[in-house]
């Protein structure tokens, strides 16, 4: 599934998944290229996966970025605590095993497991969670947001014009099957959109100029990560991927699922972007480099 352009010289802003402790980093990364002036809200098609769903609401409807960085090292009494079990992550592997480099037959054994274990948590207390994050509840007219159909392991595309509340998406985009409760709605189950591509950066095809912000820039078993998929977009667009670095690693810890770590994940603003070369960069948050046309 593709996105389309509608502008010359079009610009996509893609933000991937990465669990509570994704959303800070990204929203520490936006907020600290805002304040050396790189503005990426003016981009014509905000392309959110689960975490970068949450943030990509915000950013999308012009939320003040400094006021969502501040909220981030305050602690949250919606957040809940949860994390993989093994038997989860092994279920996940097969998932990849089985899937091989189809991402559908992936994206259908994901699925499977999220009707196995269709409430790891309450749904009420989930739903809780992802109203509390959600900076708005009306569509920003630029925000697309990926899930996946859990019976057929289809990636789609959700946005203003699909008839389905804000909510009932990015629940969807975020519902890491079994950590967090499937969601029913438009008579379909559905899945994080990021179990298959943790970016779904491929998304962003036909776009001018992409600026993509990955959490996880690796790729699952066979399926290519934003790392490549930039590599490929970079054939016909200007593209740019920020990724962590060791220390941002380091500081999320081993589970993306803790919102105790959101406070350790956020990284120092960049005093000033630099340069780049005109070819796709994999870019550090301790280290930023940015091109103002990016944005412009």
């Amino acid at each position: 599934m593709t996105t389309t352009p509608t502008t010359t010289r079009s610009r996509a802003l893609v933000l991937g998944g990465g669990g509570v402790t994704g959303i800070a980093w990204e929203v520490g990364v936006l907020a600290g290229l805002h304040a050396a002036g790189v503005d990426l809200t003016g981009a014509d098609a905000v392309i959110g996966t689960s975490a970068g769903a949450f943030v990509g609401a915000a950013l999308a409807s012009g939320h003040d970025l400094e006021a969502l960085f501040a909220a981030q090292s305050q602690p949250d009494p919606n957040e809940l605590p949860a994390a993989a079990t093994e038997q989860i992550m092994a279920a996940w592997y097969a998932a990849f095993t089985a899937g091989g480099t189809d991402p559908q037959r992936v994206g259908a054994a994901m699925g499977r497991i999220g009707k196995a274990h269709p409430e790891p948590v309450p749904l009420a207390a989930r739903r809780t969670v992802v109203q509390a994050r959600l900076t708005t509840t009306d569509w920003p007219p630029a925000l697309q947001v990926t899930a996946i159909d859990a019976d057929t392991g289809a990636l789609h595309v959700f946005d203003a014009t699909s008839g389905v509340t804000l909510v009932d998406a990015v629940a969807a985009s975020g519902a890491v099957p079994g950590v967090w409760p499937l969601e029913r709605f438009a008579g379909r189950n559905w899945i994080d959109g990021g179990m298959v591509s943790a970016a779904n950066a491929s998304l962003a095809r036909g776009y001018d100029r992409v600026v993509v912000i990955a959490p996880i820039p690796d790729g699952y078993g066979a399926i290519p990560g934003a790392a490549q998929d930039v590599a490929d977009l970079s054939t016909a667009s200007q593209v740019l991927l920020i990724a962590p670095d060791e220390h941002s690693v380091a500081a999320v810890g081993p589970n993306i699922f803790d919102p105790t770590g959101t406070r350790r994940s956020r990284r120092p603003r960049p005093r000033h972007p630099t340069r780049h070369r005109p070819h796709p960069t994999l870019v550090t948050p301790s280290r930023i480099t940015a091109r103002r046309n990016y944005c412009e």
